[in-house]
């Protein structure tokens, strides 16, 4: 009879099993000093040590373990998905990017080191700068390295999966279409695809392909979750499935499902009340969606309030020095190329069709909201809050982020004379986009305060604005931001702000645009109002509104809801001007 061959392991599998992954660290390091060929035991030691005390160690030891192993034995695959979870974790990737380079030089074609390779560049622009689009050199290799992957390789789904992502993450619309188009061909059960399929129509702003996408998914599948749904109420409401009712509320009320999916369920629940004038029902959901968003993504509002007050101070502490010592200096070489246009507001604010009247321009390429002035910010200053990076800012650094923006607009279009960045968060970096760049004209676009806060309440936002979860938070966010606002107004020493109201573009259209042109140093064309027939996609939450001309539909739309705003009722009382429309042209024609 054989003898049953001992598990030397189970011990250590045992105390992992109950969670003591200390233990399991000890008795692991204690097996692979005697077992040292054993990489299963390595694996299992570097995990234990990760969920444990000695993560750093367990790092260490994947690290190890990835330099020793190729692609072809079978442990590979585990170790590169233990260290792509450690480099997560620890939020730094560059030891992990420098050993996957090593290899990549040393096997330049093999496919295992260009996917990992990539992984780690996206894993880490993400990680250090959020989903703003930027140009990015590590961003750029990143899709040549998998784009160069040929058709023979095991992990091919998972390179275009993640190639996809990528795509994205870019607005490469299209390119990420295609492939979708190419994966679904070879897999149309694929569920997960053609829901991410459908996304991309609807944010595409291909109405009627994501409509049709999202009611054959629903006809396909028992369990396809609420984003179909949510695309259907917020894209053409009447178009919904029968029984979508029953559907969405047994996801928003259960306990088990994830608080992504109920926030969605809640969001197409309430806009499926709105198209019915439901309003009070309507409203009740969008505050269940609110909550559970709110529970699983809580939000300090205290740190977020005193910022933009310290923010607020620090301008005001700058324009007192400039009256007494004029602004830091800095050298500035010979520039050429594009220069920038900033469009700052609250999200909902009409910033998106501003920037589609100027991108309407043949002189101005609109870049959406990208996030290269913020990524370079920290590349020159060091991570921490805006405030920190103000305080830290010196001459020097003005000049080189001066330098690396210009390039990066340059990267963007080198054709034409501006570039746009109509980042709404930017409003927290005027003082800081001021002392960069002093010459550089920047719209604040704002609404009735009701109907930006009521827009930020119930508009399904792929990232929630978690200070919309609780609506006494986004009353009093609203205070601060328009506080700070009236100070960057009053300290605006060069004429750079323009104001600029929703209301009134939508009410004289041409009027308004030409006053906000002629500001930023530009002719008027009449094309600049007919940019809905522009095919570039709107990668923002007001995606369907830019496709058409402009109409004055949104105006007073938050009266609908004004019965149950409670702590934004006040808003209307306190509401004041926030600046003025700025006088002159800032940039030369």
């Amino acid at each position: 009879m054989a003898q049953v061959q001992k598990d030397i392991a189970a011990e250590m599998k045992k105390a992992m099993s109950a969670g003591q992954f200390d233990k399991a660290a000890f008795i692991g390091a204690k097996l692979v000093r005697t077992h040292p060929k054993r990489t299963e035991i390595h694996i299992m030691t570097a995990v234990a040590e990760m969920q444990g005390s000695h993560f750093a160690r367990g790092g260490q030891r994947l690290r190890h373990l990835f330099r020793s192993l190729e692609p072809g034995d079978r442990y590979f695959g585990p170790v590169a998905q233990n260290l792509l979870h450690f480099s997560d974790r620890a939020g730094d990737f560059k030891a992990s990017i420098e050993i996957v380079e090593q290899k990549h030089r040393n096997a330049p074609k093999d496919p295992a080191y260009r996917e990992i390779l990539a992984d780690l560049l996206f894993r880490q622009e993400i990680m250090r700068f959020g989903s703003g689009r930027s140009v990015s050199a590590s961003i750029d290799r990143a899709i040549g390295l998998l784009e160069g992957i040929a058709h023979g390789y095991p992990r091919l789904p998972e390179v275009q999966r993640l190639l996809l992502r990528v795509y994205m993450h870019c607005e490469m619309t299209q390119e990420a279409l295609g492939l979708l188009d190419k994966l679904i061909a070879d897999a149309p059960s694929d569920k997960g695809l053609r829901i991410f399929q459908a996304s991309v129509l609807a944010l595409s702003g291909m109405v009627d392909r994501a409509i049709t996408a999202c009611i054959r998914l629903i006809d396909d599948y028992d369990d396809v979750g609420a984003q179909p749904y949510l695309h259907i109420a917020f894209l053409r409401p009447e178009a919904m499935p029968v029984g979508a009712t029953d559907t969405l509320s047994k996801i928003a009320f259960s306990d088990d499902a994830p608080a992504r999916e109920v926030y969605q369920a809640c969001f197409a629940l309430a806009r499926m009340a709105e198209a019915e004038n439901k309003m009070e029902t309507a409203f009740d959901w969008y505050r269940r969606g609110h909550a559970a968003n709110r529970q699983v993504f809580p939000i300090d509002m205290p740190l977020e309030l005193a910022e933009m007050e310290c923010i607020g101070e620090l301008v005001k502490a700058e324009a007192k020095r400039e009256d007494g010592e004029g602004a830091i200096s800095t050298v500035i070489i010979a520039e050429t190329g594009p220069r920038p246009i900033f469009i700052v507001g609250l999200p909902r604010s009409g910033t998106t069709l501003s920037e589609r009247i100027l991108g309407a321009h043949p002189d101005v390429f609109a870049a959406g909201e990208i996030a290269d002035f913020s990524k370079i910010v920290v590349d020159v200053t060091g991570t921490g809050k805006i405030s920190e990076q103000m305080e830290r800012l010196d001459g020097k650094m003005i000049g080189e982020i001066r330098k690396r923006y210009l390039a990066a607009l340059n990267a963007y279009d080198p054709n034409v004379r501006f570039v746009t960045n109509k980042t709404p968060a930017n409003f927290l970096r005027v003082g800081l986009i001021r002392r960069v760049f002093p010459d550089a004209p920047i719209l604040h676009t704002h609404r009735h305060p009701l109907a930006t806060c009521l827009s930020l309440y119930t508009t399904p936002f792929a990232i929630p604005m978690r200070y919309a979860d609780d609506l006494g938070d986004l009353a009093d966010y609203y205070r601060a931001y328009e506080k700070l606002m009236s100070v960057l107004f009053e300290t605006d020493r060069n004429g750079t702000l323009f104001d600029l109201t929703y209301e009134d573009l939508v009410a004289e259209p041409e009027q308004v645009a030409r006053d906000y042109l002629a500001h930023c140093g530009l002719d008027w064309r009449p094309e600049c109002l007919e940019f809905y027939r522009e095919e570039k996609a709107a990668h923002t939450a007001s995606m369907t509104q830019v496709r058409r001309p402009i109409n004055r539909d949104a105006v007073g739309k938050w009266q609908r809801f004004s019965r149950y705003i409670g702590p934004l009722a006040d808003l209307v009382v306190d509401a004041k001007p926030v600046g003025k429309k700025s006088e002159g042209r800032t940039v030369v024609a």
